[in-house]
């Protein structure tokens, strides 16, 4: 077998590596290909000994795959692509993938979407599953709004795989999976390196950044692989000084200030962590991996700002914020892989287990301000837990919540896959999952006293909790099989069948001498299961050795689950939604493999689509998740990669989506028609990337630029309200562009990297509303920095 699978590059690679690499053939049919798929390129001549476009491996079919021989619309970031263009967290990544958007409320608080299948729902963690799986290694990690926020270090690739992968990825790969891939031990030789970065970032506070690994190989059959970081990032989110307005009794109105927590910059963020891999020979044809992961990220403040903040008090980057805003998230995972070479077929078990803590608190003054100065009594002190509806002790509304979860997740999968030369090969395999979310948030209003039902919490201060264990468990049959009728036509044929099981136990409410009677949402277990089966097919046609042509179908799904209260409106299970793929895709190569161009046009059907939202008109006082609508989706995505000469590379890529509602909704006081698009998907996302490498001996001096641009989304699926005139009257996040330019020199020992990230200052509107009525979630301003690695 072979010990050591990782791509160490020494050759020069283009700067965009979120394409399918070659397979290093000759062209025959460039002209004829290019009329078919409706594209023309203007050749140009290629030169004898000419630089190639490097090769990239990925495992997105559970094996190791030249990207280009996968008939899949696939990008990946291998290392070194991670390393020149500076991606070392989610932001980064997901700013260059064209087919990906997001919703975010904060460093690890995002919900992904991918080729447009988007509800936009709230993303609470009583609510739906996410529609995007993300794996590390070979565990999901997917989370309801809080999808593993990593720090990319020494990693091997990050892939992004669209469209359904149902069959061979499971739950939640329903429109899409995102694979982080970490370097394994390297068998061959010791080496090492430190990495060592500062920046600083216009009108905010300096950041620096401390990251090294290690691989020591340990004798002839052996190796281990340590990595370290620690990474600061400075704030430029200002808290400014304010004051808010509540009610209290006996009638009239009290004003605080926040002049306790006034600060500049004050949205702070840091990160650390440790990854150890032992990887060794188990005999002759078995190789065992031991991996142990471990990272902590802790933060201060708010990512979004208020500049069209109507009093005028609040501006560009500024934020009244009235009670403390933080988070702690720390998760260690430990990972078991076992390899054994049958001779026929490789057998492969993976395992893997994660414990994950996550604690935030956060202000809700805004919205107590608001209700007292809109609703007026409607918000009286205490009337929740008061006989005669006011408290008497009652001084002021003001409101903050604190979350306290815990995530665990237990996963086995065993698999067979053939290794043969034979025409007919397979992949077939079993899985298991448990996982568990226990979730309690309190909500405080430390002027108001309370009933006895929450002193018995130890919290005289609280006025609503949530405390709730929910399980989730998944079993799975799956495999894929694919028989080459000539050298040039394969078919292969995909399935999973699955069964989910779901439970809900704990409670949810206000205490028990509430104005509107008792509120206890969940007092019992509530349970449900589910199963059905998936499939996938796919014809692909090699027309030349340079041109693929493939078409596929494929499903993906999303478990149902248990709404924590149910009326007419709301029933107390919701269904799985499922996701159906038609696709017509192209990989190609040309000029001796200087130039490459691949793209997919696709079609995706969306049955029983879950969305989760609190919502007053739906007559509960939860969050609570419906099957709404179908959608349809339309959509064109392609990249171009090419060595213009030996030392210059440019990259193009881009994705335009038409996602809309099939039919028209109306729940509770929600409306939209149909055709309505769906949010936070821009129609159009694109970049461009080029690198110039100099010849100046060992030094290797080079220029990057990258421009990324997204367009346009809207922050609901709901258009309008009951009653009120039928135009859209959701918020419209504008489209921003981010330009990056960096430069510097390296070798084989050290190298100095000079960077200027968003060069325009651009303030990116990557979506509105969350903890504040009124913010705008937004991006890092201007920020020059510098990066300086040394290996041995």
């Amino acid at each position: 077998m072979n010990k050591s699978k990782q791509l160490h590059s020494t050759a020069r690679t283009p700067l965009f590596k979120a394409v399918q690499a070659s397979r290093f053939r000759t062209t025959s049919s460039a002209i004829a290909l290019s009329a078919l798929v409706g594209g023309s390129v203007a050749l140009l001549p290629a030169q004898a000994g000419a630089q190639m476009l490097e090769e990239v491996v990925v495992t997105a079919t559970k094996r190791e795959v030249s990207m280009q021989d996968v008939p899949m619309s696939i990008q990946a970031f291998d290392s070194t692509a991670l390393e020149q263009l500076g991606i070392t967290e989610f932001d980064d990544y997901t700013l260059l993938l064209p087919s990906v958007s997001y919703q975010t409320t904060g460093p690890g608080n995002n919900t992904i979407y991918m080729r447009g299948a988007s509800d936009g729902g709230s993303g609470d963690a009583s609510g739906a599953q996410p529609s995007v799986a993300m794996y590390l290694d070979e565990q999901p990690v997917t989370a309801i709004g809080r999808n593993l926020d990593i720090h990319l270090y020494d990693i091997q690739r990050v892939e992004a795989l669209a469209g359904p992968q149902g069959t061979l990825f499971g739950a939640n790969s329903q429109a899409g999976t995102l694979r982080i891939i970490t370097n394994k031990p390297n068998y061959e030789e010791m080496e090492g390196g430190i990495d060592l970065g500062a920046a600083a970032t216009e009108d905010g506070d300096p950041s620096y950044s401390v990251e090294g690994f290690i691989n020591v190989p340990l004798g002839e059959s052996a190796a281990v692989r340590i990595v370290a970081w620690d990474k600061k990032d400075g704030g430029y989110i200002d808290n400014i000084a304010g004051t808010r307005t509540y009610l209290q009794f006996p009638g009239g109105f009290v004003t605080e200030d926040n002049d306790h927590l006034v600060k500049e910059n004050f949205n702070e963020k840091e990160t650390s962590g440790l990854r150890a891999a032992l990887q060794g020979d188990l005999g002759e044809n078995w190789t065992g991996t031991l991996t142990y992961l471990a990272q902590k990220q802790e933060t201060e403040g708010v990512w979004f700002h208020d500049p069209n903040n109507p009093n005028g008090e609040v501006g560009d980057l500024e934020v009244q914020r009235f009670n403390p805003d933080n988070s702690n998230d720390e998760f260690q995972q430990f990972a078991a892989i076992i390899e054994g070479d049958l001779g026929f077929a490789d057998l492969i078990y993976a395992g893997s287990y994660m414990d994950r803590d996550v604690q935030y608190a956060n202000d809700y003054s805004q919205y107590m301000d608001y209700y007292t100065t809109t609703w007026g009594g409607y918000y009286a002190c205490d009337y929740y837990n008061s006989p005669e509806g006011i408290d008497e002790d009652c001084t002021s509304l003001n409101m903050y919540y604190e979350d306290d979860n815990n995530y665990k997740r237990n996963t086995h999968e065993l698999r067979l896959q053939s290794t043969t030369d034979s025409a007919f090969q397979y992949v077939v395999g079993a899985y298991y999952e448990t996982s568990s979310h226990r979730y309690v948030q309190k909500w405080h209003q430390p002027g108001m006293a309370h009933g006895s039902e929450f002193e018995s919490h130890g919290e005289p201060d609280l006025w609503y909790l949530t405390d709730q264990l929910r399980e989730d468990d998944q079993k799975a049959i799956f495999g894929e099989l694919s028989y080459s009728f000539t050298d040039s036509l394969t078919a292969l044929i995909g399935l999973r069948k699955f069964w989910n099981e779901n439970s809900v136990e704990g409670r949810t409410g206000y205490g028990i001498d509430s104005f509107l009677g008792s509120y206890p949402i969940v007092d019992d277990k509530f349970e449900t299961d589910q199963s059905d089966t998936i499939i996938k097919a796919n014809l692909t046609w090699n027309v030349t050795d340079d041109a693929m042509l493939y078409v596929t179908y494929s499903e993906g799904y999303r478990p149902g689950g248990i709404n924590r209260s149910a009326n007419d409106i709301v029933p107390r299970l919701y269904k799985p939604d499922f996701l159906e793929n038609y696709e017509f895709g192209w990989k190609t190569t040309w000029m001796d493999n200087r130039l490459r161009w691949n793209g997919a046009i696709y079609r995706m059907d969306w049955a029983d689509m879950q969305f989760s939202k609190f919502d007053a008109s739906y007559g509960l006082p939860v969050t609570v998740t419906i099957n709404i609508t179908e959608a349809e989706i339309t959509g064109l995505e392609s990249d171009l990669t090419m060595m213009i000469t030996d030392n210059w590379s440019l990259s193009l890529s881009g994705a335009w989506t038409d996602s809309v509602t099939a039919s028209e909704l109306e729940i509770g006081t929600n409306n939209s028609p149909s055709g309505t698009r769906l949010p936070y998907v821009p129609e159009f996302k694109g970049n461009l990337s080029t690198r110039y490498e100099f010849d100046m001996g060992e030094l290797n001096p080079y220029v990057q630029f990258t421009y990324a641009h997204v367009g346009e989304t809207y922050n609901d699926i709901f258009v309008y309200t009951k009653g009120s005139p039928n135009d859209d009257q959701r918020t419209t996040n504008a489209s921003y562009d981010i330009v990056n330019l960096s430069g510097g020199i390296q070798n084989e020992k050290w190298g100095v990297d000079l960077y200027v990230r968003n060069l325009t200052d651009e303030r990116a509107e990557i979506n509105s509303g969350g903890y504040d009525e009124n913010g705008i979630f937004t991006n890092r301003p201007r920020t020059l920095g510098v990066n300086v690695k040394f290996r041995f």
